[in-house]
């Protein structure tokens, strides 16, 4: 064989094969029938709907604070001595009522004090009514004095005629106008001794007002000597025993009231922001924060808001219905917090042992505060997702 051949024989087959191949492709897509899409069978996911609606929704935050009292008395000895009476009961933690006499002070020296204010006050009345007296005694003696006046000049014009005709001597003239000048001192004398009577009945009536302000102070401090309770309270220190001598404005005790207590409770400045969002901020009702005479609880209720209190820790979840009455001024210097001052009414009312006490000094509580309702659209949690 020829080996040039068999090499040019190779060169054009492959060529050759390849063309055939290309051929055959070009045959095949051309007589193929058109590709036809099918549905697909695959079914979606199932959902639910929800059809949402508006509603106004009151936003609420959680805060804590202890309780604290409406008003703490330290009672001070308002006048000084020696502690007579003290009451049985006037221990810490006992409650009593309003007007109780806890404590009585020795009181014979302010007797003794008033007694002798009260013989000042009626020496002076007296000099009172001497001195009207007197001044009709004066009224009188002028009067008189004038008519004696008036009769020694009539009697003196008389001797001077009587002189001229020779009838009386020179003496008996003189005699007379010596008459007539005494009558004229005298009725002078009752004069100024009148005029000067109104300054002092000025001077009398004085000592009547300083005897009579010495017997009101002697007897205020009759009844300093008793010391009762203002109102009703629950006393939380006792200073002094029977016995003891205490100085003007000695501690005795202290004592708060049992009808009211307060809770500062705090809240952050996020919790308050998002509470704010209900005030009515408009210039009316701005202006009315500041000069609106209603008491404070009517302004806290004209923003809307309102809370209820929980001791935390009490597993019976009893809560107690709290007034907004202020809003604290600036916030607290450690927690950076805004302070909300509630006020709880009657914490002794309703007390249940081991389910409701009573709300005491010192107790935490939990105070949840409502702020005014505000439109919001309700979602269901499970249609939230990430």
């Amino acid at each position: 064989m020829n080996p040039t051949r068999t090499w040019l024989g190779r060169f054009w087959a492959l060529p050759l094969v390849v063309l055939l191949g290309v051929a055959i492709a070009v045959v095949i897509v051309k007589t193929r029938p058109a590709m036809e899409h099918q549905p697909s069978t695959r079914l979606g996911a199932p959902v639910g709907t929800l059809a949402l609606q508006q509603h106004s929704v009151r936003p609420r935050m959680i805060g804590y604070g202890e309780v604290s009292p409406d008003v703490l008395l330290q009672m001070r000895a308002e006048v000084s001595g020696r502690v007579s009476y003290v009451h049985p009961k006037l221990r810490k933690g006992a409650i009593l009522a309003a007007g109780t006499l806890v404590l009585k002070i020795e009181d014979n020296d302010y007797r003794l004090a008033l007694k002798k204010a009260t013989a000042s006050l009626a020496q002076n009345r007296a000099n009172l009514k001497e001195h009207h007296l007197s001044q009709q005694d004066a009224e009188l003696n002028l009067r008189l004095a004038k008519q004696k006046q008036t009769l020694s000049e009539a009697e003196l014009s008389r001797f001077e005629k009587l002189l001229v005709k020779g009838s009386v001597a020179q003496s008996a003239v003189d005699n007379q106008r010596t008459l007539l000048l005494q009558s004229q001192q005298e009725v002078q004398s009752l004069q100024n001794q009148l005029d000067s009577m109104p300054y002092n009945l000025e001077v009398i009536k004085a000592q009547i007002e300083i005897a009579d302000s010495e017997v009101e102070t002697q007897d205020r401090n009759l009844q300093r000597t008793e010391v009762r309770l203002p109102f009703d309270a629950r006393i939380t220190k006792l200073s002094t025993e029977t016995n003891q001598y205490v100085g003007l404005n000695s501690e005795l005790f202290s004592a708060q009231t049992i009808d009211k207590v307060l809770i500062n409770a705090q809240f952050s400045l996020h919790q308050m922001q998002f509470l704010s969002r209900g005030f009515d901020l408009s210039s009316d009702a701005v202006k009315a924060l500041f000069v609106d005479d209603s008491n404070s609880n009517n302004l806290m209720k004209r923003l809307g808001l309102s809370a209820r209190v929980r001791l935390v820790g009490n597993d019976q979840q009893t809560s107690w219905k709290a007034d907004v009455e202020r809003i604290s001024s600036n916030l607290d210097p450690e927690s950076r917090t805004v302070g909300i001052i509630l006020g709880v009414n009657d914490p002794y009312k309703g007390i249940l042992p081991g389910t409701k006490p009573p709300l005491i000094e010192g107790m935490y509580m939990e105070v949840e505060l409502s702020g005014s309702p505000l439109p919001y659209w309700v979602i269901p949690r499970e249609a939230v997702h990430q």
